[in-house]
């Protein structure tokens, strides 16, 4: 808790310093912007610890938990010419290892190729779905956090190459089609993975307050995982002989492929979102789709909504079989625990307190299962073949712009 604190505070100082040093001079083409969270979460089952990503090592129980969703975040951009201009983005929340290091975002070049094209280079997100510029930047969504039975699908966050964006009107709507390409590593508890070779396109069109979204993706993969498990059951299958089911579980020859779809229907009043995703992979982790729908209703600045979500397993880890009770026990479980099976039912409510400040609380109902634990840990990982019943999380947050 202190160390979210302090980290949240020298950030939050650093931002301001750099604000003031700025407001006496005259215009320029710098600019500087910061966003953040604060936030507090609490399940209703000790045994069942709650997080917002499944990069997170630890998370929420049944005292109210700072770390879950907190983020303070700062951007700055610049002009380097008429048509080109640097773009640097710094988050600071918790992840891997339980680790509070600012993270580089983003840190990308940006060539303004003709009115309709961009072209950026560098460090971007991954463009996997439909909220993904802002998934750290909370205020500009409606609930707490985006439904993680579908935004747990792909934690792959940070895309290292280039996209072209081409944004035109057709008649009364507007097409935007994203190309991109690049790679991403991912730190993974005990462990790390790689998306090489991506290459992808997504497509949106918007009319009259409604917006269609839809992306594939494909990239080689690699996952290399070093916890105690993975560690036993590899150990178990090289010793009996069984080479070919080690091969399933890690190494360097993955490929996978990423489908996306989703729409947005925002009037003065009335807000209904909805997304599907699939994560489609031939070894090394869970093939896994999930979807979510949220309606909400407006009155003056408060927003009620309702979310109903679900992630199912597609196909497992490895359906290979030993024909030794222990070791395929050691299997069974291992699959277990890289499953995320779960279905929840949530109600929120933002309050827009300010111009730049929105209040959110949310409560949800979280059934994970069958085949796993779903978002949640356990103290024990027996626990990931039975997953018991319901668990309640009670979030609350604060999200502003500066």
């Amino acid at each position: 808790m202190r160390s979210v604190a302090a980290h949240l505070i020298q950030l939050a100082v650093a931002v301001c310093m750099l604000s003031n040093a700025h407001a006496s001079d005259a215009p320029s083409p710098f600019s500087l912007s910061g966003f953040g969270t604060i936030g507090a979460a609490r399940t209703d089952k000790d045994a069942r610890i709650f997080r917002s990503s499944t990069e997170q090592e630890s998370g929420a129980r049944t005292n109210f938990d700072l770390s879950v969703d907190s983020v303070l975040g700062l951007q700055a951009s610049m002009a380097l010419s008429s048509a080109i201009d640097l773009t640097v983005q710094s988050v600071v929340r918790k992840g891997v290892e339980d680790s509070y290091s600012p993270q580089l975002t983003w840190g990308f070049l940006r060539f303004q190729a003709t009115p309709e094209v961009i072209i950026r280079a560098g460090r971007m997100r991954t463009p996997f779905f439909m909220y993904s510029d802002s998934l750290n930047l909370n205020y500009a969504n409606p609930w707490v956090r985006p439904p993680v039975e579908v935004y747990s699908l792909n934690p792959f966050a940070d895309l290292n190459g280039v996209d072209a964006l081409y944004r035109t009107p057709i008649g009364a709507t507007d097409l935007e089609l994203h190309l991109f390409g690049g790679k991403s590593t991912l730190d993974v508890r005990h462990g790390s993975a790689k998306l090489h070779a991506i290459r992808g396109l997504k497509a949106a069109l918007s009319v009259s307050g409604l917006t269609l979204q839809a992306g594939y993706a494909r990239s080689n993969l690699s996952v290399h995982w070093g916890d105690p498990l993975f560690s036993a059951l590899n150990t178990q299958l090289l010793a009996t002989g069984n080479e070919h089911i080690a091969q399933d579980l890690s190494g360097n020859d993955s490929k996978a492929s990423f489908l996306s779809a989703g729409f947005q229907y925002d009037s003065d009043r009335v807000l209904l979102i909805g997304e599907y995703a699939r994560r489609s992979v031939d070894r090394y982790t869970v093939s896994s789709a999930g979807w979510y729908l949220t309606a909400g209703y407006r009155f003056g600045p408060l927003t009620p909504y309702m979310t109903v979500a679900r992630q199912s397993q597609t196909a497992p880890v490895t359906t290979a079989r030993s024909g030794i009770a222990p070791v395929d026990g050691l299997i069974d479980l291992f699959n277990a625990t890289r499953n995320k099976p779960q279905r929840s039912t949530a109600i929120g409510l933002r309050w827009d307190a300010a111009r730049n400040i929105a209040v959110k609380t949310q409560l949800e109902r979280i059934q994970p299962g069958p085949g796993g634990l779903g978002i949640f840990l356990s103290d024990n990982v027996l626990d990931d073949l039975n997953p018991g019943g319901p668990v309640h999380v009670l979030s609350v947050s604060a999200d502003f712009v500066f």
